[in-house]
Protein backbone atom coordinates (compact mmCIF):
# COMPACT_ATOMS: atom_id res chain seq x y z
CA UNK A 1 0.00 0.00 0.00
CA UNK A 2 2.45 2.38 0.88
CA UNK A 3 4.17 2.12 -2.61
CA UNK A 4 0.92 2.87 -4.49
CA UNK A 5 0.58 6.15 -2.26
CA UNK A 6 3.81 7.13 -3.61
CA UNK A 7 3.42 6.79 -6.76
CA UNK A 8 0.54 8.70 -6.71
CA UNK A 9 1.82 11.12 -4.80
CA UNK A 10 4.69 11.51 -7.47
CA UNK A 11 1.92 11.51 -9.84
CA UNK A 12 0.00 14.08 -8.11
CA UNK A 13 3.24 16.27 -7.98
CA UNK A 14 4.16 16.15 -11.27
CA UNK A 15 0.65 17.01 -12.39
CA UNK A 16 0.90 20.10 -10.35
CA UNK A 17 4.70 20.88 -11.47
CA UNK A 18 3.85 20.66 -14.68
CA UNK A 19 0.68 22.60 -14.72
CA UNK A 20 2.55 25.63 -12.92
CA UNK A 21 5.36 25.47 -15.21
CA UNK A 22 2.88 25.99 -18.04
CA UNK A 23 0.83 29.04 -15.68
CA UNK A 24 4.02 30.94 -15.21
CA UNK A 25 5.46 30.37 -19.60
CA UNK A 26 1.63 31.56 -20.80
CA UNK A 27 1.76 34.87 -21.11
CA UNK A 28 0.17 37.14 -18.50
CA UNK A 29 -0.52 40.71 -20.78
CA UNK A 30 -2.21 39.49 -24.39
CA UNK A 31 -0.51 42.39 -27.13
CA UNK A 32 -3.01 42.78 -29.24
CA UNK A 33 -2.48 40.44 -31.97
CA UNK A 34 -1.94 41.58 -35.74
CA UNK A 35 -2.60 41.64 -39.68
CA UNK A 36 0.40 41.58 -42.09
CA UNK A 37 -0.31 42.39 -46.11
CA UNK A 38 0.87 38.97 -47.23
CA UNK A 39 3.51 40.87 -49.61
CA UNK A 40 4.57 43.28 -46.98
CA UNK A 41 5.46 41.27 -43.97
CA UNK A 42 7.65 43.53 -42.33
CA UNK A 43 5.05 46.17 -41.07
CA UNK A 44 1.82 45.25 -39.54
CA UNK A 45 -1.51 46.87 -40.65
CA UNK A 46 -1.50 50.21 -38.68
CA UNK A 47 -3.15 53.68 -39.61
CA UNK A 48 -1.14 56.61 -39.47
CA UNK A 49 -3.90 58.84 -38.87
CA UNK A 50 -7.86 58.86 -38.75
CA UNK A 51 -8.47 61.99 -41.29
CA UNK A 52 -10.91 61.14 -43.63
CA UNK A 53 -12.71 58.26 -41.63
CA UNK A 54 -16.54 59.07 -41.07
CA UNK A 55 -16.84 59.65 -36.70
CA UNK A 56 -18.86 57.01 -36.88
CA UNK A 57 -16.31 54.20 -37.86
CA UNK A 58 -13.65 55.49 -35.58
CA UNK A 59 -15.88 55.57 -32.37
CA UNK A 60 -16.62 52.22 -33.08
CA UNK A 61 -13.15 51.00 -33.54
CA UNK A 62 -12.57 52.98 -29.96
CA UNK A 63 -15.34 51.11 -28.28
CA UNK A 64 -13.64 47.99 -29.82
CA UNK A 65 -10.29 48.97 -28.55
CA UNK A 66 -11.75 49.73 -24.98
CA UNK A 67 -14.02 46.45 -24.69
CA UNK A 68 -10.34 44.18 -25.01
CA UNK A 69 -7.97 45.75 -23.33
CA UNK A 70 -9.09 48.48 -21.33
CA UNK A 71 -9.19 52.46 -21.72
CA UNK A 72 -6.01 54.42 -21.89
CA UNK A 73 -3.47 51.58 -22.39
CA UNK A 74 -1.13 51.40 -25.14
CA UNK A 75 -2.88 48.35 -26.28
CA UNK A 76 -5.81 50.25 -26.83
CA UNK A 77 -4.74 52.34 -28.92
CA UNK A 78 -2.50 49.41 -30.52
CA UNK A 79 -5.43 47.83 -31.21
CA UNK A 80 -7.67 50.54 -32.03
CA UNK A 81 -5.20 51.85 -34.91
CA UNK A 82 -4.78 48.66 -36.44
CA UNK A 83 -8.62 48.46 -36.82
CA UNK A 84 -8.65 52.00 -38.66
CA UNK A 85 -5.57 50.25 -40.70
CA UNK A 86 -7.26 47.14 -41.80
CA UNK A 87 -10.62 49.57 -42.63
CA UNK A 88 -8.91 51.58 -44.59
CA UNK A 89 -7.62 49.17 -46.81
CA UNK A 90 -10.55 47.35 -47.19
CA UNK A 91 -12.45 50.36 -48.24
CA UNK A 92 -12.45 49.30 -52.03
CA UNK A 93 -12.19 45.71 -51.80
CA UNK A 94 -14.82 43.30 -52.55
CA UNK A 95 -13.19 40.23 -50.36
CA UNK A 96 -10.83 40.27 -47.87
CA UNK A 97 -8.90 36.84 -47.54
CA UNK A 98 -7.11 36.20 -43.66
CA UNK A 99 -4.78 33.22 -43.24
CA UNK A 100 -4.50 31.58 -40.51
CA UNK A 101 -0.83 29.31 -41.00
CA UNK A 102 0.05 26.19 -38.93
CA UNK A 103 2.83 25.71 -37.13
CA UNK A 104 3.31 27.88 -34.09
CA UNK A 105 0.93 30.70 -35.53
CA UNK A 106 3.50 33.87 -36.43
CA UNK A 107 4.74 32.71 -39.68
CA UNK A 108 2.81 34.17 -42.93
CA UNK A 109 1.91 32.36 -45.75
CA UNK A 110 3.97 33.18 -48.16
CA UNK A 111 6.51 30.46 -45.59
CA UNK A 112 4.27 28.21 -46.50
CA UNK A 113 5.46 25.88 -49.58
CA UNK A 114 2.05 23.93 -50.34
CA UNK A 115 -0.72 27.05 -49.08
CA UNK A 116 0.99 29.24 -50.99
CA UNK A 117 0.10 27.92 -53.95
CA UNK A 118 -3.55 27.53 -52.81
CA UNK A 119 -4.11 30.94 -52.24
CA UNK A 120 -2.29 32.36 -55.39
CA UNK A 121 -4.75 30.05 -57.10
CA UNK A 122 -7.60 31.74 -54.76
CA UNK A 123 -6.75 35.21 -55.58
CA UNK A 124 -6.43 34.31 -59.27
CA UNK A 125 -9.77 32.88 -60.04
CA UNK A 126 -11.54 35.42 -57.59
CA UNK A 127 -9.40 38.26 -59.56
CA UNK A 128 -10.48 36.48 -63.13
CA UNK A 129 -13.86 36.59 -61.90
CA UNK A 130 -13.94 40.30 -61.17
CA UNK A 131 -13.31 40.68 -57.71
CA UNK A 132 -10.82 42.99 -55.80
CA UNK A 133 -8.76 40.92 -53.62
CA UNK A 134 -6.66 41.37 -50.39
CA UNK A 135 -4.64 39.13 -48.76
CA UNK A 136 -3.34 39.24 -45.07
CA UNK A 137 -2.17 37.27 -42.29
CA UNK A 138 -2.92 36.71 -39.23
CA UNK A 139 -0.37 36.72 -36.70
CA UNK A 140 -1.83 35.03 -33.29
CA UNK A 141 1.77 34.45 -31.69
CA UNK A 142 4.71 36.51 -31.39
CA UNK A 143 7.61 34.71 -32.49
CA UNK A 144 9.14 33.39 -28.55
CA UNK A 145 8.62 31.07 -26.16
CA UNK A 146 5.57 32.19 -24.51
CA UNK A 147 3.95 32.71 -27.98
CA UNK A 148 4.72 29.20 -28.59
CA UNK A 149 3.33 28.22 -25.10
CA UNK A 150 0.02 30.06 -25.97
CA UNK A 151 -0.37 28.19 -29.30
CA UNK A 152 -0.23 24.76 -27.31
CA UNK A 153 -2.64 26.33 -24.60
CA UNK A 154 -5.00 26.82 -27.56
CA UNK A 155 -3.91 23.87 -29.38
CA UNK A 156 -6.65 22.28 -26.51
CA UNK A 157 -9.07 25.11 -27.04
CA UNK A 158 -8.11 26.82 -23.60
CA UNK A 159 -6.97 30.42 -25.47
CA UNK A 160 -10.26 31.50 -26.67
CA UNK A 161 -8.97 35.47 -27.28
CA UNK A 162 -7.13 34.48 -30.44
CA UNK A 163 -10.60 33.12 -32.12
CA UNK A 164 -12.32 35.90 -30.18
CA UNK A 165 -10.44 39.15 -31.46
CA UNK A 166 -9.91 37.87 -35.14
CA UNK A 167 -13.44 37.33 -35.04
CA UNK A 168 -13.82 41.33 -33.36
CA UNK A 169 -11.77 42.29 -36.23
CA UNK A 170 -13.93 40.61 -38.89
CA UNK A 171 -17.56 41.75 -37.30
CA UNK A 172 -16.04 45.29 -37.56
CA UNK A 173 -15.07 45.31 -40.96
CA UNK A 174 -18.69 43.97 -42.43
CA UNK A 175 -20.63 46.10 -40.05
CA UNK A 176 -18.57 49.07 -41.63
CA UNK A 177 -18.63 48.09 -44.93
CA UNK A 178 -21.76 46.32 -45.83
CA UNK A 179 -20.54 45.42 -49.24
CA UNK A 180 -17.37 43.16 -48.00
CA UNK A 181 -16.81 39.49 -47.73
CA UNK A 182 -14.61 38.07 -45.51
CA UNK A 183 -12.60 34.36 -46.46
CA UNK A 184 -11.06 32.70 -43.38
CA UNK A 185 -8.32 30.25 -44.03
CA UNK A 186 -5.94 28.37 -42.25
CA UNK A 187 -4.00 25.35 -42.21
CA UNK A 188 -2.89 22.60 -39.73
CA UNK A 189 -3.88 24.08 -36.23
CA UNK A 190 -4.45 27.18 -37.76
CA UNK A 191 -7.64 25.83 -38.89
CA UNK A 192 -8.58 25.49 -35.24
CA UNK A 193 -8.59 29.41 -34.95
CA UNK A 194 -10.40 29.19 -38.29
CA UNK A 195 -13.08 27.08 -36.70
CA UNK A 196 -13.80 28.87 -33.49
CA UNK A 197 -13.68 32.22 -35.24
CA UNK A 198 -16.68 30.64 -37.89
CA UNK A 199 -18.61 29.75 -35.11
CA UNK A 200 -18.78 32.91 -33.36
CA UNK A 201 -19.37 34.35 -36.83
CA UNK A 202 -21.70 31.66 -38.43
CA UNK A 203 -25.03 34.21 -38.51
CA UNK A 204 -23.13 36.59 -40.50
CA UNK A 205 -23.79 35.86 -44.54
CA UNK A 206 -20.33 37.82 -45.37
CA UNK A 207 -18.14 35.29 -43.80
CA UNK A 208 -16.70 32.44 -45.39
CA UNK A 209 -14.31 29.82 -44.39
CA UNK A 210 -11.70 27.04 -45.66
CA UNK A 211 -10.22 24.60 -43.85
CA UNK A 212 -7.15 22.29 -44.76
CA UNK A 213 -5.81 19.60 -42.46
CA UNK A 214 -7.43 20.26 -39.10
CA UNK A 215 -6.47 18.31 -36.08
CA UNK A 216 -8.16 14.76 -35.34
CA UNK A 217 -9.51 16.43 -32.00
CA UNK A 218 -11.27 19.04 -33.53
CA UNK A 219 -14.59 19.06 -34.16
CA UNK A 220 -15.56 20.77 -37.52
CA UNK A 221 -19.25 22.75 -38.16
CA UNK A 222 -21.00 21.33 -41.06
CA UNK A 223 -22.18 24.60 -42.77
CA UNK A 224 -22.62 25.53 -46.39
CA UNK A 225 -20.38 28.59 -45.91
CA UNK A 226 -17.49 26.50 -44.50
CA UNK A 227 -15.02 23.88 -46.28
CA UNK A 228 -13.22 21.76 -44.38
CA UNK A 229 -10.94 19.25 -46.29
CA UNK A 230 -9.37 16.26 -44.45
CA UNK A 231 -8.08 14.86 -47.64
CA UNK A 232 -5.60 16.54 -50.27
CA UNK A 233 -7.01 15.56 -53.26
CA UNK A 234 -4.91 12.47 -53.42
CA UNK A 235 -4.73 10.72 -49.90
CA UNK A 236 -6.22 11.14 -46.68
CA UNK A 237 -4.29 13.41 -44.39
CA UNK A 238 -3.23 10.99 -41.81
CA UNK A 239 -2.68 14.07 -39.47
CA UNK A 240 -5.77 14.85 -39.59
CA UNK A 241 -7.36 11.52 -39.54
CA UNK A 242 -5.09 10.27 -36.35
CA UNK A 243 -3.96 7.92 -38.64
CA UNK A 244 -0.60 7.01 -35.92
CA UNK A 245 0.49 3.76 -37.88
CA UNK A 246 1.28 5.88 -41.18
CA UNK A 247 2.82 8.85 -39.59
CA UNK A 248 5.50 6.47 -37.54
CA UNK A 249 5.78 4.50 -40.84
CA UNK A 250 6.65 7.23 -42.75
CA UNK A 251 9.18 8.50 -40.46
CA UNK A 252 10.73 5.51 -39.79
CA UNK A 253 10.98 5.05 -43.89
CA UNK A 254 12.65 8.39 -44.20
CA UNK A 255 15.28 7.51 -41.67
CA UNK A 256 16.11 4.63 -43.76
CA UNK A 257 16.15 6.47 -47.01
CA UNK A 258 13.05 4.91 -48.26
CA UNK A 259 11.68 7.87 -50.80
CA UNK A 260 8.16 9.32 -49.44
CA UNK A 261 5.87 9.23 -52.59
CA UNK A 262 3.15 11.70 -50.58
CA UNK A 263 4.53 14.28 -48.55
CA UNK A 264 3.60 16.56 -45.40
CA UNK A 265 5.12 17.43 -42.31
CA UNK A 266 3.61 18.47 -38.57
CA UNK A 267 5.93 21.05 -36.47
CA UNK A 268 8.40 21.17 -39.43
CA UNK A 269 10.17 17.82 -39.05
CA UNK A 270 7.81 15.27 -38.43
CA UNK A 271 6.55 13.08 -41.73
CA UNK A 272 2.81 12.96 -41.60
CA UNK A 273 1.76 11.77 -45.26
CA UNK A 274 -1.46 13.62 -46.76
CA UNK A 275 -0.84 16.55 -44.63
CA UNK A 276 0.21 18.75 -47.79
CA UNK A 277 -2.19 20.66 -49.86
CA UNK A 278 -1.16 22.48 -53.24
CA UNK A 279 -3.33 23.83 -56.37
CA UNK A 280 -1.84 21.36 -58.21
CA UNK A 281 -3.55 18.62 -57.01
CA UNK A 282 -6.61 18.32 -59.39
CA UNK A 283 -9.58 17.15 -57.31
CA UNK A 284 -8.21 19.23 -53.91
CA UNK A 285 -8.44 22.47 -56.51
CA UNK A 286 -11.82 21.70 -58.56
CA UNK A 287 -13.63 21.37 -54.61
CA UNK A 288 -11.66 24.86 -53.77
CA UNK A 289 -13.31 26.30 -57.34
CA UNK A 290 -16.37 24.67 -56.49
CA UNK A 291 -16.90 26.33 -53.07
CA UNK A 292 -15.58 29.67 -54.38
CA UNK A 293 -17.95 29.63 -57.56
CA UNK A 294 -20.82 29.14 -54.98
CA UNK A 295 -20.58 31.48 -52.15
CA UNK A 296 -17.93 34.12 -53.12
CA UNK A 297 -18.65 35.65 -57.07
Amino acid sequence: MPGYIRKFNIIVASLVLASLVIVLAAPHTIEPYRLFQKDNGKFYILADSINGVDAAVVEDARQQAISFYGEGTTNADDYFYQLIGIYQLCTDIDTVVIFNTGGFGWDSVTDAKGWLTVMEGIENFLKDSGENILVVDYERTRSSFEGAISEAIAFWGAFPAKAAELANRVSFLTRNLPNLKVLLTGESNGATIVEETFRRLKDNPRVFAIQTGPTVVQKSLKHERSLVMRHNGRIADSFSHGDVFTILRSNLEAMLGIYQENPGDILFYIGAPGHYYTWEYTEFRQELIAFLSRNLI
